[in-house]
């Protein structure tokens, strides 16, 4: 779109910078979204839900090209989460999931809105091509963020000609890259396409109404335009509607007591809407038998939907998370940790890695500025600029309070609200640049808080983004560690503990996934990685290990684990237990005695350990010393099986027994 405004010199350098910026952010929106696999299992992007809803609307249906499984079909209540459990798939393995689609009297369907479809898939499919989520969503985000660039420097040329250039250029760095969007974007998938696309229509709506204010030439044109971006927005996310009343605001400043002019913004206002709107009532009505019904009362999730889903009791807690949360910290790479939130009110859904934006993002406070960004600007332009101020501020509010009355708390929910808020603070440091134009120090003074912000505010976003990755990744690959496919766990797991090495989680799937694929010295490495990271999961971490040594026929490799384990945690009862059993299995009754002798020492009220000592006793030649151990089992547990058959083989008790539980 051509820019409106040719009041200040256009600057080589500061256009070459500015697009070198806009270039980069752009590649790393593909990079972090167009890097990952669907959760939703998609072979292909074919097979991505939105693709399956455009092959339904091809086929001449509104829901999905796919049958539902036979199986929830005949459920008595095919929305109770016990019983739809099983159909819903696993996470990253099942290729044809239904997990989070609306099952409606023998169909399936998206309750995510329609206008992602109609928009991108749809168009791309009639090539007979097919866009992924992820590519999606990497394109509604690199389009928002241009035309919000594009509005910044507009705004800057046209009521801030005399900004710095780095200024405009470190707004755009903070439009890209202090928004959540490095966070967001490593899970680009169904959940994402409509938020996404709701935020790319937001900056259409902006960019012209931004037109519609400043070129009154064109203000009926494209007030109409932004009227239909942002009814299409709404067709993404309903929870925009409200946002809806900034469309009058060129209504209130083109109107005139008199003329048709009035009547022609007032039509080009909510007419677009008005039919966008009556669309979506008409679809939703011969899906769901109701113009209000998008599909998520009959949604097939994490929970059912015949529930409160937005109420005041949720609004503070919400906007104590969206805001004020501030991220944790570590010593280890890459420090930042998830904030530490309070339990959520009753009803509450359940809360999904938010991140406090005043918190996390300190760019953002720079918002407060924007008063002076109005009362900078004199004469008849103040008119046009107060009211365009108007519209982010209502966007921001009514998007953000409307979340905040939501029953749940993610982090993707903030996109519809925080570029918003960071549009609104790189206005706000322009403007408090032009008003400290004339003070030298006092100028330097707010260069230097606004660098310092907004380098902060950028390295939280990659730090946590990287974190967020690492978690991402590491938790498919250990899906794919026990659905039994080492060999794909392996790659994913080294990238998850290279970019976080103390995930102790991640670090214990890798162990297994060696194990599984013949590395066993990598995986004897990993596991007391592990267990240095996580000492207090020793003994699971050790178990879970043992078992897959066991289950995949390298039980030679148990010694080695078990010495090394045995160092890390000399406590446990439990791992002395197994080196016993290990030991005694392989005719090394000696040193197994040892072993368990020490076992009961740790843990002497367990009747196991004083049996498998009482045992080994026996098999080692030491009868009197195996009575007493195995008599001690049984009063502490009388119904011990096989223990009294074995007392029934043994000479009678001596006189003076030997204390056979000391351990040597």
């Amino acid at each position: 779109m051509p820019d409106p405004t040719r009041s200040a010199p256009r600057s080589p350098a500061g256009s070459w910078l500015l697009t070198a910026i806009c270039a980069l952010t752009v590649g790393l929106y593909a990079l972090i979204a167009c890097t990952r696999d669907s959760e939703l299992g998609n072979r292909t992007a074919a097979d991505a839900y939105y693709n399956r809803l455009v092959a339904g609307f091809r086929a001449g249906q509104l829901s999905l090209k796919q049958e539902p499984p036979a199986g929830l079909v005949a459920l008595a209540d095919p929305y109770d989460l016990a019983a739809n459990q099983p159909y819903q798939g696993t996470i990253y393995v099942d290729p044809v999931r239904i997990h989070d689609l609306s099952y409606y009297r023998g169909r399936l369907y998206l309750y995510f809105g329609v206008t992602p479809a109609l928009l991108l898939f749809w168009p791309v499919a009639l090539t007979g091509l097919a866009v992924s989520h992820q590519q999606a969503v990497a394109l509604f985000a690199a389009v928002g963020f241009l035309l919000s660039v594009w509005l910044l420097r507009a705004a800057g040329r046209r009521y801030f000609p005399a900004a710095s250039p780095w200024l405009v250029a470190a707004g755009a760095v903070a439009l890209g890259l202090a928004n959540g969007f490095p966070i967001v974007l490593n899970r680009a998938d169904v959940w994402e396409v409509p938020i996404f696309c709701g935020y790319a229509l937001t900056m259409v709506t902006l960019v012209a109404l931004w037109r519609s204010v400043h070129v009154p030439e064109s203000r009926v044109r494209a007030l109409a335009l932004a009227s239909l971006a942002f009814g299409l927005a709404i067709g993404a996310r309903p929870s925009l509607l409200f946002g809806a009343v900034v469309l009058l605001v060129p209504v209130v400043l083109g109107w005139t007591p008199a003329g048709r002019g009035r009547w022609r913004l007032l039509g080009a206002a909510l007419g677009p809407i008005a039919a966008v709107g009556v669309g979506l009532m008409l679809y939703n009505q011969q899906r769901f038998g109701s113009p209000l019904e998008f599909g998520q009362s009959y949604q097939l999730g994490g929970d059912r939907q015949d529930r409160v889903n937005f109420s005041l009791g949720y609004l503070w807690y919400n906007l104590r998370a969206y805001f004020f949360a501030p991220p944790g910290w570590s010593g280890g790479f890459p420090f930042v940790q998830p904030a530490a939130l309070p339990p959520p009110p009753a009803g509450h859904g359940g809360v999904e890695t938010p991140f406090g934006v005043l918190a996390m993002i300190p760019f953002a406070w720079f918002a407060l500025a924007v008063p002076l960004a109005w009362r900078g600007v004199a004469g008849a332009a103040r008119r046009e600029w107060g009211h365009f101020l108007a519209v982010p501020v209502a966007m921001f509010f009514t998007s953000a309070l409307v979340l905040g009355g939501f029953y749940g708390t993610c982090d993707r929910y903030e996109v519809e609200f925080v570029p918003l808020l960071v549009l609104l603070a790189a206005l706000g440091a322009l403007a408090l640049d032009g008003r400290l134009a004339d003070r030298g120090s006092w100028r330097r003074l707010a260069h230097g808080a606004i660098a310092a912000t907004l380098l902060f505010s950028v390295a939280c976003n990659l730090l946590i983004s990287v974190r967020r990755r690492a978690e991402i990744v590491g938790l498919e690959g250990a899906v794919f560690v026990y659905a039994d496919r080492p060999a794909d766990a392996v790659p994913l797991l080294e990238q998850a503990t290279f970019l976080k090495p103390g995930l102790g989680t991640a670090q214990m799937s890798l162990a297994l996934a060696y194990a599984r694929t013949g590395r066993a010295a990598e995986a004897s490495a990993r596991i007391a990685e592990a267990v240095r990271l996580n000492p207090a999961e020793a003994e699971k971490y050790y178990d879970n290990y043992r078992a897959s040594l066991a289950k995949y026929g390298r039980p030679e490799d148990l010694l080695a684990l078990l010495e090394s384990a045995l160092k890390q945690a000399p406590g446990s009862a439990r791992l002395h237990y197994e080196m016993g059993a290990f030991l005694a299995g392989r005719g090394r009754m000696g040193e197994g005695v040892l072993h368990f002798q020490e076992a009961v020492r740790l843990d002497p009220g367990n009747a196991s350990n004083l049996a498998n000592l009482g045992l080994a006793l026996a098999q080692g030649g030491r009868p009197a010393e195996a009575r007493a151990a195995l008599e001690q089992a049984l009063r502490l547990n009388p119904g011990l099986a096989g223990v009294s058959e074995i007392l029934t083989q043994l000479p009678p008790a001596a006189a003076n027994p030997p204390a056979a539980l000391r351990r040597p």
